[in-house]
């Protein structure tokens, strides 16, 4: 039992960073002035996985990550510093 509570709440932490991450992308996205469309044809990804993505309903792999963080301009390093765990 405790092992399938530990890895519900490992599952809900998961979920919640997923949805924090796409919000944050979202953010950062609008205050460059970009629609979702717009940063899925530079990030090279489908616009509908990218709103997936923003609404935490999906996870890039690195790769994906890293090319919208490339799209929006936006530091590598900069993107976890103000993050809430």
């Amino acid at each position: 039992m405790v092992c399938v509570l530990a890895f519900g709440l490992q599952l809900l932490l998961i979920v919640e960073i997923q949805k924090r991450i796409g919000a944050k992308i979202a953010k950062i996205r609008k205050q460059r002035g970009l629609t979702q469309e717009d940063l899925a044809d530079l990030a090279a990804i489908h616009p509908d996985y990218m709103g997936k993505i923003e609404r935490g309903e999906r996870s890039p792999s690195l790769v994906r990550f890293l090319r919208i963080l490339d799209a929006l301009k936006f530091n590598y390093g900069e993107f976890f510093q103000d993050f809430e765990a």
